[in-house]
């Protein structure tokens, strides 16, 4: 048989551009790793342990973002492109299972895996697009990973865990500036914007999130489940609950809910192309944070909170309204002040939290959050520009 001409990679230009099944399906390896860095998180008693989880879930997300930006642009439903993601699930799967361990016994799964996946991909996707528009930023990317890559490893082989965390954050902004600054080559042209499709885009995004409160869920019921059912814990039960609906009402009533058409409408569109990844990374940091804090208010709600618990659960309130804040920014322009205030209130607080039960503090993040959800409500149904700082 002679071969004709190859059948394009990228989606169709006519259509709904909707999320494929594959695409939920590799969710799923996604959430467990979400699961696992809570855990991680709510065992910690150090705040090295803590930026240990929090790198982590960085390198989790670069992940999800990266293969986001491969279904975005190539359709899910094509070889070789669906084998791809599955390789890339499976390498998920991998590193979150060696998540709990990766700065002690199995810091090279960790990070060998994550080098191998950003490997494996750019020669996937260089063979694929031969002679096709989008091969050059496919290599311009093996590049960059190469560099990134021999980090991973030589982190992962250092025995000693501040060594390696310090080695794997200088890997880590290789890889994110890489992305960022779309590979920058020296004597080379800037690549083009990224060209994406919004409705697809939009929908990824949202759906991520709302996944991510899913462990927010899980992790509440699961910890509850664990111990005897005595009023204060099913009162932290029901703090989690809030929590977890005023998270989703804040997503959903806002900027989130317009995403796409945001995107659509933006004379900035690459650019928010570019800061949705940092936006939703802040927002779903705050929920797994917030995950690990319910854990252990649950386990023991009448407990004094250390510094630790005490950035877990105002900390991760502080960083969703951050990432709200940025999103916000990004859609409509001006940053409301019920978000700045959010996160003043969430700093101003801390030095008291010392002074609280855990399950007391649970309220008053909830709290915080909700003034700030109602002052969102509030300014929708008056229909009027939100009170802001300058953009």
């Amino acid at each position: 048989m002679t071969g004709g001409p190859r059948p394009p990679l990228t989606r169709p230009g006519t259509g709904p551009q909707r999320a494929d099944l594959l695409e939920l399906f590799f969710d799923l390896a996604f959430i467990a790793s979400l699961t696992l860095t809570s855990q991680k998180m709510a065992a910690e008693q150090t705040w090295t342990g803590i930026a240990q989880a929090l790198l982590a879930l960085s390198t989790l997300w670069a992940v999800w973002v990266t293969t986001t930006l491969i279904t975005d642009t190539y359709s899910p439903r094509k070889r070789p492109i669906s084998y791809l993601i599955l390789a890339i699930m499976f390498g998920i799967m991998l590193m979150s299972a060696a998540l709990p361990t990766a700065f002690h016994d199995h810091g090279l799964v960790f990070g060998g895996t994550w080098a191998a996946i950003n490997l494996g991909r750019g020669l996937v996707l260089i063979r694929s697009l031969r002679g096709r528009q989008g091969q050059e930023r496919s290599i311009r990317a093996l590049v960059w990973s190469l560099i990134a890559g021999v980090l991973w490893v030589v982190g992962a082989l250092l025995a000693d865990p501040g060594l390696r965390l310090s080695v794997w954050l200088a890997a880590l902004a290789v890889d994110y500036i890489g992305f960022g600054f779309r590979f920058p080559v020296p004597g080379r042209a800037a690549l083009p914007q990224y060209q994406v499709t919004p409705e697809h885009l939009a929908e990824r995004y949202q759906q991520i999130y709302t996944l991510t409160l899913g462990e927010l869920v899980l992790v509440s019921v699961l910890s509850l489940s664990h111990q005897p059912f005595t009023p204060d814990r099913i009162a932290a039960f029901g703090t989690a609950f809030l929590t977890a609906v005023v998270l989703w009402w804040s997503y959903a009533g806002g900027a989130g809910a317009t995403l796409r058409a945001a995107i659509e409408a933006s004379p900035h569109r690459a650019r928010l192309v570019q800061t949705n990844p940092y936006a939703h990374w802040l927002m779903v940091a705050g929920v797994v944070s917030t995950a690990a804090g319910v854990e252990r208010i649950i386990a023991a709600p009448g407990q004094h909170p250390g510094s630790v618990m005490t950035a877990l659960i105002l900390g991760g309130a502080g960083l969703f309204l951050c990432g709200r804040a940025v999103l916000e920014h990004e859609v409509y322009g001006p940053v409301p002040l019920s978000h700045v205030l959010g996160v003043a209130a969430t700093i101003i607080l801390a030095p008291f939290a010392a002074h609280l039960s855990g399950l007391a503090l649970g309220v008053v993040a909830a709290l915080v959050l909700s003034g700030v959800v109602v002052a969102e409500l509030l300014r929708n149904r008056r229909g009027s520009a939100p009170a802001s700082v300058a953009s």
